[in-house]
């Protein structure tokens, strides 16, 4: 940690009154609790706690902070509140000069930026030499400042809160711990970077004795390639922040059945009995929306019916489901499967009967109101609500949807010297929720949904998994092309999240592989298999292959939505020597052979490459595969391979 703190004795900052915190003479106390380090700041009525953990064996440092009025009056002005501020050392860059010649892309300082989720083809994409003009606009140099921001309160909307600053073989991770509106600042030095993070936007006085919480930063430095790091990262968030395989919690992130849940309990019952029948190791059974409301009626699918005007109304809607689905539950127990179940507490339309009751728990006035997860006695009516639907019908998998930009009503809500505090007391309590969740209910698990994965940060990834990671798949006929590109994408950053699959076409089926998946085959009331041999075939490969793809990852081609490439990817599990390739050959593409280099291998070594459809196994040397590579032949286009290789 020290060589941490050589350029970092203070990493927070912001202005009270005008003034840096640290222009004031305050007094500092450290303390060392456990596996951290709590560095307490007081200056008068002022005082900032900051809890820091040294993460070792990935290098990583994270912090949040703290801040309490400590005394009897409102507390001067607090604007320009960065949570993070730190300057990490990294390889000298000369300023920036126009010429005929481009500056070499391989030597500049690369800043990888993802997009957020936004039903689009490039979601969680970062382009690090992109062109624009006559500027690479993710090269940044000496005196150059990039700034980034969430959109409209949802923290992975149009930008994901993930940095990846690079050059020549070092660089350094940057995550913001907020699941609302973030911002970030990097700054290029000549022989270093400063970055900033934190909430946008801040102006607020405390009120006496009044405590918040702000957002938190994860930084890793790393030395290596871009892809090396990728993997350094996926597996920190694997091991030290997800759920998945934590005491009582899932071992590997579900592979679900998902039914549309304005279909009727009746074709739910006969749809669960075939699945036991044909032998479908299917793990979850996910009702998705339109199974609530006091007089909602039955659905086709999400994009009819009335289920949509009852969101709030969270009594399950006795015209589709009579029994109340305790029936559905029974059912999914006795079959040997767990039971996920859709919520979006957060929007509530304003005909809810809870809106007339409890006006005082919501924010704005048009059709959508905003539950102020803010407000102790809106949180606790939510938390004894999912509390009672939970036990009553043996949740395993509480799903939670968000689909409005909560932004506008937090901000028109704050006075004008509370800028910042509607939203933070908002997130802080939604995480608060989530928490007691997940206490009272030892093997709960969260799924994260903002439509599709609009709310993607490390608070989220410590509490939960985006079981569906974007609204791209909500049609029945989307391009799975773009869902084969989304796995090389969201796959840099996170080693779980979950994908659809909803063809009963084996490219299609293929292309929803990924570290979870949604079989969508029995979504509406009438959807029915009618080949459950398939099906038996489909489910035993996913279940067989899905271990990997929370491994380490290498990209093998490039994201690309066209339908002339060819899209691989390689997941590597060095605990066992072994691994999953995965490649498709698109229906436009003209290439019958294509040859890929591989990586994480024992060089030393010979290893088995085994062909899951022919059964063929062929044997390489670890040299020959990442100096040379694997040359694969598919000579039909609209093909999906995958191959397990392991050392012998």
């Amino acid at each position: 940690m020290s060589d941490f703190f050589k350029n970092n004795e203070r990493i927070f900052d912001m202005l009270v009154d005008g003034q840096s915190i640290w222009s004031y003479d305050a007094s500092v106390k450290t303390e060392h609790i456990r596996d951290e380090t709590v560095y307490t700041v007081t200056r008068n009525e002022l005082k900032i706690t900051t809890r820091l953990r040294c993460i070792e064996r990935f290098g990583a440092y994270e912090w949040s902070n703290t801040l309490e009025n400590v005394g009897g009056a409102d507390s001067r002005l607090i604007t320009e509140l960065w949570d993070c501020r730190c300057v990490l050392p990294l390889g000298h860059e000369e300023p920036y000069q126009f010429r005929a010649v481009y500056p070499d892309p391989a030597h500049a300082t690369k800043i990888y930026a993802p997009t957020g989720s936004t039903w689009s083809a490039e979601e969680f994409f970062s382009d690090p030499d992109k062109l624009v003009g006559n500027r690479r606009i993710n090269h940044i140099y000496p005196g150059e400042t990039r700034t980034y921001s969430a959109s409209g309160g949802r923290s992975s909307e149009e930008r994901a809160p993930f940095f990846n600053i690079h050059k020549d073989g070092e660089g350094v991770i940057m995550a913001i711990g907020w699941s609302g509106q973030w911002t970030a600042q990097i700054t290029r030095l000549s022989d270093s970077l400063t970055l900033l993070s934190g909430i946008e936007n801040l102006s607020f006085r405390l009120r006496p004795h009044e405590k918040i919480r702000t957002s938190s930063v994860v930084i890793m430095p790393y030395k290596g390639s871009v892809v090396e790091s990728q993997n350094l990262w996926r597996r920190l968030v694997r091991e030290e922040y997800s759920i998945v395989g934590k005491q009582g919690r899932v071992a590997e992130a579900p592979f679900s059945v998902s039914f549309w849940g304005g279909s009727s309990s009746e074709s739910m019952l006969r749809r669960i009995d075939a699945i036991k029948r044909g032998g479908l190791k299917y793990e979850y059974v996910w009702i998705d929306a339109g199974w609530y409301g006091s007089d909602s009626r039955p659905s086709a699918n999400e994009f009819e019916g009335d289920w949509g005007s009852y969101t709030g109304d969270w009594q399950v809607s006795p015209h589709t489901h009579p029994g109340r689905l305790r029936d559905v539950s029974r059912a999914v127990h006795d079959a040997g499967m767990k039971l996920l179940l859709w919520f979006e507490p957060e929007r509530v339309v304003s005909s809810a009967p809870i809106v007339s009751e409890y006006p005082e728990y919501f924010l704005g006035s048009g059709g959508n109101r905003l539950l102020d997860l803010g407000n102790p006695d809106a949180r606790e009516y939510l938390y004894q609500l999912l509390c009672g639907i939970i036990s009553d019908l043996s949740i395993d998998c509480y799903r939670q949807d968000f689909n409005i930009s909560p932004l506008a009503f937090w901000r028109e809500n704050d006075a004008d010297d509370r800028q910042g505090i509607t939203e933070i007391r908002h997130i802080t309590g939604m995480y608060e929720l989530w928490d007691r969740l997940l206490e009272r209910f030892p093997e709960l698990i969260i799924d994260n949904c903002a439509s599709g994965g609009r709310r993607i940060d490390i608070e989220t990834l410590r509490r939960s998994i985006p079981l569906w990671r974007s609204d791209y798949y909500c049609p029945a006929n989307f391009d799975v092309e773009v869902e084969q590109m989304h796995s090389l994408t969201f796959a840099s950053w996170l080693p779980y999240s979950g994908a659809a699959i909803k063809s009963f076409d084996n490219y299609k089926i293929r292309s929803g592989y990924a570290p979870a998946a949604s079989s969508m085959q029995f979504y509406y009331a009438d959807s029915m298999p009618e080949d459950f041999e398939q099906q038996r075939k489909q489910c035993n490969e996913y279940l067989r292959v899905r271990p990997y793809f929370s491994e380490d990852f290498y990209p093998l081609t490039e994201p690309s939505p066209r339908g002339d490439v060819w899209s691989a990817a390689q997941y590597n599990r060095p605990s066992r020597n072994d691994g999953l390739i995965q490649v498709f050959r698109r229906d436009d593409s003209p290439y019958e052979s294509a040859k890929f280099k591989l990586y994480g291998l024992d060089k030393t070594a010979d290893y088995r490459i085994y062909d899951l459809d022919s059964d063929v196994i062929a044997e390489y040397s670890g040299a020959e595969l990442m100096e040379r590579g694997l040359a694969l032949t598919i000579c039909e286009r609209h093909s999906a391979k995958l191959y397990i290789y392991s050392k012998k």
